[in-house]
Parts: C-alpha cells; sequence; structure tokens
C-alpha cells in the first residue's frame, strides 16, 4: 500500500516516535520502528502445482525470462528460489543449498543439479544433492520479489510451500497453479483447503488459457463455486497463459502490451502485490500499537505529574505507595527470583511436551510413508525427500521453541510491563549462544574442512534456516535471535544427519528406519539442549535487568514526590505556570494517541477489503 491507510500509518509512526525521542523513550521509539518496517524488504512467492501444469512456464513468464526448467515429463527436482541479485549472489550465479552448506555455482551448471535427468542427481556416487536453489535475477513484472518453483516431482506436498514461506522471514504469498482444461483435482482442493487454513494468502492460477480458449472462463467460475461450496470461502482464480507471456517479450511495444493484457500475467501480478499487502499489515499494526503503549505511559506519567503539583493528597499517596511496594520487590529479591525459576521451569515442560508429541508423530507417519512408498520410490526422488523430511523437522523444532520463547516472553512482559526489555534480553542471549556455538571447539572439529561455521552468522545456510516467520518474527524482533535455533541444530549436527539419509536409501528399507529414528532423536536432543542453553544465559541477563528496572522506577517515582513537594513551596502563580506547561505536553500526547488510534483503525478496515 503507498496510499490510504498505509500514508497515515506512516505520518502517525512518524509524529508518535518523534514524540516518544523527545521526551525520553529512544528505546521505545526504536522497537516501533523496527516492528513496523519489519516486512519492508519484499517477499516471497511460492508456485504449486502437480505435474504438466505449466507451474515452470508460468514463473519463467512472471520473471520475463526462461530460467526456471520446464518440460513435458516432471522436471525440477529441488525448489528453485528466483530472488534479486546483492554482493553474496551476482547476477548469472545460483547457490545451491545442502542440509548442512552452500555452494556458488554458474547460473548454466543449475540443471545438472535440480532437474530429474540432471547429471549429478542421476549420478548414484553423489553423497549429497541440493534441497533448493537460488538464483540472482529480478523478475520482470514482480520486481523486488523471489518466486518460488516447486519442485515438480514434488507435486502438491503442503510441506514445499511451509518450508519455503517459513524461510522467507518476510509476508508471502502461494499461487497454485492448475490446467484450464478441467476443474480442480480432489488434491489441488485438499491443498487448497491446508494452504488457506496456515496462510490465507493464496491465489489460483489456471494456465494455458492460449489452447482452451472457449472454456476456460466456465472452468474458472465453476472452480469458485467448488471452493466456496467444499472450503466455504472465495478464491481469486485467475486464467494466465505463460507461453503468450513469453511470446510478447518479442513483440513491438504497441504489440506487447496487448498480448500481454490477453495472457493474463497483469492480473495475476496485481492479485499477488494485494496478498503481499495484506501481509504487511500485521507488522504495521503491531509497530503502531508498541508506539501507542509508549504513548499510553508517557500520558500517565504526566496525568500523575499534574495531579502532584496541583497538590491533590490522593495523588501523593499513591506514589508512595508505589515506592513502597517497590522497595519490598528490591528488598526481597528471593521471591520474585523464585517466581521466575518456576515459571521457566513450567514453560520448559510445556516445550518438551510439545516437541516429544510432534517427534512421534513423524516418527509414525515417516516409518508410515517409507513401508508404504517403498524405500526404492523415495530414491528415485532423493531431493524431495531431504525437503520434506528437513521441513517437518524444523517445524517440530520450530513449534517448541516457539512454545518455550512464548511463554518465556509472557513472563518478561508482565514482569516489565512492555516489550523493550524483552528486545534487549533475547538480543544478549542470541549473540552469547551464537558465538559459544560456532566457536566451540567440538563445532569446529565437526565443520573442518566442510564449511566455515562462522559464515553461519551471514546467512550462510541460505534458505533452509528458519530465521523468521516460525521463530523469531513479532516475538524476537531480532534476526540474531531467530538464528540461535537453526544455529543450535547445526552444531548439534541435525543437518548432517539428513544428508546421511541418502546414504540409508542406498541401503534399504531397514537402514532408512534405523536412520530415521537416530535423526528424530538427534533433533530432540539438539532442540532441548538450545532451550536449555537459553534458559541458562537468559535467566541472569531477565533478573538484572529487573533490577535496574526497579531501581529506575523508583527513582521516577521519587522525582515525582520530590515535584510535588517542591510546588507545595511554591506561589500559586510559579504552580500555575508549571501546570500549564504539563497540559501543553498532555494536550500533545493525547492528540497524538487519537492519530495512532485513527491509523490503527484505517488499517484494520483495509486489512478487511482486502
Amino acid at each position: 500500500m503507498t496510499t490510504g491507510a498505509n500514508a497515515e500509518a506512516v505520518e502517525a509512526l512518524g509524529a508518535a516516535t518523534e514524540a516518544l525521542r523527545k521526551y525520553g523513550q529512544k528505546k521505545g521509539a526504536d522497537l516501533a520502528e523496527s516492528r513496523f518496517h519489519s516486512a519492508d524488504s519484499g517477499g516471497a512467492v511460492v508456485f504449486v502445482g502437480e505435474v504438466k501444469r505449466g507451474k515452470s512456464t508460468l514463473v519463467n513468464a512472471l520473471l520475463g525470462r526462461s530460467l526456471a526448467p520446464v518440460g513435458v515429463d516432471i522436471t525440477t527436482s529441488a525448489s528453485v528460489w528466483f530472488t534479486p541479485p546483492d554482493a553474496t549472489l551476482p547476477t548469472g550465479s545460483a547457490r545451491l543449498d545442502f542440509p548442512d552448506s552452500n555452494r556458488i555455482i554458474p547460473l548454466a551448471e543449475l540443471p545438472d543439479w535440480v532437474t530429474m535427468a540432471g547429471r549429478h542427481v542421476q549420478d548414484p556416487t553423489i553423497d549429497a544433492l541440493p534441497t533448493e536453489a537460488v538464483v540472482a535475477t529480478d523478475p520482470l513484472h514482480l520486481p523486488g520479489l523471489t518466486l518460488v518453483d516447486t519442485p515438480g516431482a514434488g507435486g502438491l506436498d503442503p510441506r514445499h510451500a511451509r518450508l519455503a514461506l517459513t524461510a522467507a522471514r518476510r509476508a508471502g504469498a502461494i499461487v497454485m497453479v492448475c490446467d484450464s482444461a478441467a476443474p480442480l483435482t480432489a488434491p489441488e482442493i485438499e491443498f487448497l483447503r491446508t494452504a488457506t487454513e496456515t496462510s490465507g494468502s493464496v491465489v489460483v492460477a489456471m494456465t494455458k488459457i492460449d489452447k482452451n480458449r472457449r472454456n476456460w472462463r466456465t472452468i474458472a467460475e465453476e472452480n469458485r463455486s467448488i471452493v466456496r461450496s467444499q472450503l466455504g470461502r472465495t478464491a481469486t482464480v485467475i486464467g494466465v497463459s505463460g507461453s503468450r507471456a513469453l511470446a510478447a517479450l518479442e513483440q513491438s511495444p504497441a504489440e506487447r502490451e496487448e498480448i500481454l493484457a490477453a495472457s493474463g500475467i497483469p492480473a495475476l501480478r496485481d492479485a499477488i502485490n494485494e496478498l503481499l499487502e495484506h501481509g504487511e499489515i500485521s507488522p504495521m499494526l503491531d509497530g503502531l500499537q508498541v508506539c501507542r503503549s509508549g504513548m499510553h505511559r508517557m500520558k500517565t506519567r504526566l496525568d500523575t505529574e499534574i495531579a502532584v503539583v496541583q497538590g491533590d493528597s490522593s495523588a501523593l499517596d499513591d506514589l508512595n505507595e508505589k515506592k513502597a511496594r517497590l522497595k519490598e520487590l528490591r528488598d526481597h529479591g528471593t521471591e520474585w527470583d523464585q517466581h521466575l525459576s518456576r515459571d521457566v521451569t513450567l514453560n520448559r515442560q510445556r516445550a518438551t511436551a510439545q516437541l516429544e508429541s510432534d517427534l512421534a508423530r513423524l516418527k509414525e507417519d515417516w516409518t508410515g510413508r517409507i513401508n508404504s512408498e517403498g524405500w526404492r520410490m523415495l530414491r528415485k526422488q532423493p531431493q524431495v525427500f531431504t525437503a520434506a523430511i528437513t521441513s517437518d523437522l524444523q517445524a517440530a523444532s520450530a513449534r517448541s521453541f516457539d512454545t518455550f520463547a512464548s511463554g518465556l516472553h509472557d513472563v518478561v512482559t508482565q514482569l516489565f510491563g512492555n516489550d523493550e526489555q524483552w528486545e534487549d534480553i533475547m538480543n544478549s542471549v542470541a549473540a552469547t549462544l551464537v558465538a559459544e556455538d560456532i566457536n566451540s571447539p567440538e563445532v569446529q572439529k565437526k565443520w573442518k574442512d566442510v564449511v566455515d561455521p562462522s559464515a553461519m552468522m551471514m546467512g550462510f545456510m541460505g534458505a533452509n534456516l528458519l530465521t523468521g516467520g516460525m521463530v523469531g518474527g513479532a516475538i524476537f524482533g531480532s534476526l540474531a535471535m531467530a538464528v540461535v535455533l537453526p544455529v543450535g541444530l547445526v552444531a548439534g549436527g541435525v543437518w548432517l544427519s539428513v544428508n546421511l539419509g541418502y546414504r540409508a536409501m542406498r541401503n534399504g528399507r531397514q537402514h532408512l528406519i534405523t536412520w530415521l529414528r537416530e535423526t528424530l532423536q538427534l533433533t530432540s536432543k539438539s532442540t532441548l539442549r538450545v532451550i536449555d542453553r537459553t534458559v541458562a544465559t537468559a535467566r541472569p541477563e531477565i533478573i538484572v535487568a529487573y533490577r535496574r528496572h526497579l531501581r529506575a522506577q523508583t527513582e521516577e517515582i521519587t522525582d515525582q514526590i520530590n515535584a510535588g513537594a517542591e510546588a507545595a513551596k511554591e506561589d500559586k502563580l510559579t504552580r500555575d505556570k508549571r501546570v500549564r506547561g504539563l497540559t501543553r505536553r498532555q494536550t500533545e500526547i493525547v492528540s497524538l494517541i487519537e492519530q495512532l488510534d485513527a491509523a490503527i483503525a484505517g488499517l484494520k478496515k483495509a486489512g478487511t477489503a482486502l
């Protein structure tokens, strides 16, 4: 959004953060801006579909050049990300993301690694294949965005979309690609059901309308009706022709626009941008709410100061009671310290129970899949298998870690009354844990001659790392903290173990089942290790920060009491002048709160309309 509610929100944020800084609330202003702008760096658009639906051709049409592998049979064997180039990945290059490392290659070599007939994919001596590849290019029709072409070999596996959107760390949309020659199939409807329940940002693209000119509009309306009746919601269904859009690029400018419009690509582009705009509303609301909380605290303090200066005895009594309670907390620190230990322990127990439940389910599901599909079938699609198991392991670890972190976040917020201290505490934890993990002798030995562990801090794991979405996001608000879990899993050897799955597949079903059991145990051990180390580091940080907080609160209340005592000695004219100054500031704050409320209401209304 560039106008309307968005412009009002930006204006309200700017005015409020300026006031916060003006009156000494820099930390609150910085946090509000960070939350507000957390979705500004573009988004990921994930394309999924059954085989022979024209998915990769559609991706090429949006890119404006033929980069995604296409063919009449199953072509792609791994997810391919098309993302704007930067200093680490220049135009004309691609990055292969393995579960435990990555590798930069010339773009011309990409098909050897990510297509079913690729030279390395077919080579039985290769120990590991990439689960994803990243290509440096800026999409012609969706500039600044990342397009993800999921593997055709995996069909409509929800794991591919989940893994891609999770790793994107930003607002995301899913484009489900189907054929315009027939209504939605049962697997496509089921995928839509799952996708809309977890994401909500889904558009249906019906391809090859140039080959079905007479009936595609009828099929499109039938698909809308199917979604309404079976899913109980409306769906955006757009007819497109990727081949026609690519052909338009070879025409004169006058003819190009007409052909492009007939291809449906502009309509799809607008639908995708609208979905991404909807995803941006949540962090913007979060930032405005943080800002409003800071303004409300300032107003409360001004209300008290005005009452005290005016000689309100009840206001003075309240301040003295608060000061006494703060002194009691400082004098009896052992009590709240024990409550903190109790709450942290309970959070860990909930996280452990969540992890055990998820891993038990994964063991049952994957054992059944290995026995039903057969390990020979899995051997034919090793990259699909690895991407799927990686997604499931990440999801289980992330849910457990989020359960723990959310509970700890509630404890800290209750102690301090806001999120400002939480940010500082978790950033300190992240810096300590990550530095220890990547520099420990155990990890240095494990990664010797494989990869430089310190590169993990720069995101060398690429899309495979959970650096947001499921881990991080609004809770952490910090990329450093979001790296703690994935770095812990790397240090624990989980992704090295995933790579060994290739070898297990070659040695037979029993080897694969044994490998699955051991990998699940390793995931549990590594995840709980990260949680335990977070507890050990966070607890003293919380205690020290809370003691500082109590001192600051005591000093603030003491200043207000002293201000009241000083005002009592002043003549009426001087007191009235002081009250007028405080009232002007109070009026300014109230006006800014009203502006924030209007901006919040506008964003909510815009979100409902999208």
